[in-house]
Formats: C-alpha cells, structure tokens, sequence
C-alpha cells in the first residue's frame, strides 16, 4: 500500500492484481505546439501497448514501386486531455491581476508536442465586477471573462462546459461563458443556447483529420435538472437523445471522444450509474475513447467493448485537501492516434501545487505511488495492463489478454 493510501480518509480499498509487463518503445518524431485552436522521447519506455483497433480502418495503401522512395511514416496524431479546471476562486483573481497569467505554465513536457488540448472546464467564465466566489458558498464560483484568453495562450482548443457548475451564476452567466469563448476562439461542447447545439458534436480538424468532442453531465447542483431552466441548454447523460449526435460524429469524423461527467467525489471507484451509462453509450459503438470528471480524484482506467474509458482524470487546475490526499494528484490522458488508426494509450501523473498542475518526472517516488493506486483503482474496471513510467513520466495502458 503506498504512503498515500495509508493517509487517505475514505475511499474503496481495492485488490492488488498480477500485471504483466511488453518491453517495447515509444519514438517518434512529434508536431509542434498546437496553433491556437483548431488546426486546433526520446527515450525508451518499458512498454509500448498493442494497438486497440479501431472502426472504419482505411483500406490498405498500394505496394510502392522498386523504384519509388520509402517515405518515412507520419508521426501519431496526440489528442491530451486534462480533468478539472476551475478558472475562479484564487486562479480567477490571479488572472484578473495578470492577463497574461498562466496556470498551465509547467505542462510543457506532458504536451508540448499534442495536436489538440481538452479539459474539463468547471467554472463560469463571467463579468461579477471582480468577484470569482460567492462570499456565501465557497462551491460556487466563477472564473473572470479572460479565462477565456487564459485557455487559448494555452493552446486548449476545446472544453467541456457541461457539468455541474455551470450555472453557479446564473443564466446570463451561463451565456455571456459561451460568447466569452467563442471571442478566444475556444471550442466549447455540451452547452449551448439550444439544447440541439449542446448534444451536438464538436468538430475540429487536426492535421488533415477530423476529431469529434462531445460532452455530457450527471451531476446537476440546482436542484433536478429536469426541473431546472438548464434543461433547455446542458447535455444531460441521457443515451435516447445522445445517440443522434454520436451517429452524426461517427459519420462525419474520424475519431469521437465523448466527455461525460458523473459519479461522486472523492472516491476511488465508479458508482453503478456511471458504469451504466458509461457501458451503454460505448457499446453502441460510436465511441473511440471516454473521459471522465468530477470526482476530484483520480479512478481507473478500463476497456469496455475494446474502447478505453478514463472513468475520471481527477483535478488538474483545481486546488486539491489536504484531508483527501488524491485531490492532490490527477491524470492527463495521452491518446496516440497513429496513421493506420491504430491507438496508442497512456495516463500521466501530475501533482497539484495550489491550483498549478505539475508533471510527477519518472524514477520520483510519487509516480510510483500513483502508478500503485492506478492498478488497484482499475481492478474495479476490467483488467489492463499498466506500464512503468516512460520518459515524460506517462504510464503506457492496454487491455489484459
């Protein structure tokens, strides 16, 4: 058990399964920092996954010529995704002091090189004349208008918005977080002034490819949502009406990740309703990978029907307890999409320093506790394998034989 654990307060205490270890390597050469939205190692690892196969594999290309010259092959197209991120509280006043004030600052080695960012956007971005908490209710909270810009100098080029903060302030709150990222130029999905809009696929074109985001919430904080005005414009975890818009992303792109944000916070497994769902909308097929948010702490990661879930990525720019030790740690998920569809996955630890994500380097003795606490948290989510640490720190995953 490891010195974490020993200190947690509550939590599932899961089972230490046998893993086995491929000895392979991760290489390649790498794209440049993402453009601002859309268009959005070298050393070895212990372990380098089989690839999951993928639908809709292209046919294969022709024999070349004796005479033709062998091009070197593409390098995998990097799709990261980060957890939680709340822009208000003491972030907030931070980037109301400092337009140019970056949260994201030391996230260079886990995504220097990715295609396109993703993170779970768990604030409002809002005008309240200077305030980004309410005086009454530390959970509620907003980040300020230039959040927005805070995200876009990051190279993030979509958020989810659906989820259960987003109406702490409101419905012009609500509205004024989707203009204020459109004026970035930050894709946002799972929200929208429709409710059609908010189910409706993001899509991005990422190095000639098309990538489908599509984002929905569980966790509601006014109430019912189906009593709520909420109703009208967030994307609740509902399969019947999700389905639509999944079957357009799977038409139109080719790869679909689907954010979905549930369960409960601050425990180490997911609650049967997040596994229902969760089991349901990727067994329809239309989904390459799911990311999961809300718990606040990292959880497992599994396969089911042979697509990769990420059941929750825990915080990441998100001040974390004391009292509740994994709140200080999170996951970044690194999807590796190769030319021949073949997908490449693996999760990287990152501590949380007040509300700054820092990348845990490997050989450091907290890797090897996250890694011990992502192998018992995945025993609870299908069996998988869970590499040594390669050289960004990040955990290569596959499925178990």
């Amino acid at each position: 058990m490891s010195r974490l654990d020993r200190r947690a307060l509550g939590g599932l205490v899961l089972g230490l399964v046998a893993l086995g270890l491929g000895s392979l390597a991760l290489a390649g050469a790498r794209a440049g920092r993402p453009t601002a939205v859309e268009s959005a190692r070298t050393a070895p690892s212990v372990l380098r996954p089989d690839p999951v196969a993928l639908p809709l594999a292209p046919p294969p290309a022709p024999e070349p010529s004796a005479s033709a010259t062998t091009a070197a092959p593409a390098a995998p197209l990097v799709i990261v995704a980060g957890g939680d991120v709340n822009l208000g509280r003491e972030c907030g006043q931070a980037i109301l002091s400092d337009p140019h004030y970056d949260p994201f600052r030391h996230m260079a080695p886990l995504w220097g090189d990715a295609d396109l960012r993703f993170v779970n956007l768990e604030s409002q971005l809002s005008d309240q004349d200077g305030e980004t908490q309410s005086p009454r209710n530390r959970l509620v909270f907003t980040g300020p208008p230039g959040g927005a810009e805070t995200l876009a100098q990051a190279g993030i080029g979509v958020v989810s918005t659906a989820n259960n903060h987003a109406w702490d302030y409101g419905r012009g709150a609500f509205f004024e977080t989707l203009d204020n990222l459109a004026r970035a130029g930050v894709k946002s999905a799972g929200t929208a002034r429709t409710l059609d809009r908010a189910y409706a696929p993001v899509l991005l074109e990422v190095r000639g490819r098309r990538i489908a985001v599509l984002a929905v919430t569980q966790i509601w904080n006014a109430g019912p949502i189906e009593q709520h005005e909420g109703k009208n414009y967030v994307a609740w975890a509902r399969l019947s009406r999700l389905r639509t818009a999944l079957e357009q992303a799977r038409r139109e792109a080719d790869f679909v990740i689907l954010s979905y944000h549930g369960g409960v916070e601050y425990i180490d497994a997911p609650i049967d309703a997040t596994r229902r769902f969760i089991d349901s909308a990727v067994k329809t097929g239309l989904i390459d990978v799911v990311i999961g948010h809300h718990p606040h702490v990292p959880q497992g990661v599994g396969f089911r029907f042979g697509r990769p879930v990420f059941y929750s990525l825990g915080n990441f720019v998100f001040a974390g307890h004391d009292w509740a030790p994994w709140t200080l740690y999170g996951l970044v998920a690194r999807l590796e999409l190769g030319a021949d569809r073949a997908l490449h996955v693996s999760a990287c630890p990152v501590a949380i320093d007040g509300h700054f994500p820092k990348p845990v380097p490997p050989g450091d003795h907290r890797s090897n506790d996250v890694r011990e606490h992502l192998i018992n948290t995945s025993t609870s989510v299908g069996r998988v394998r869970i590499g040594t640490a390669d050289a960004r720190g990040c955990f290569p995953i596959e499925p178990a034989p």
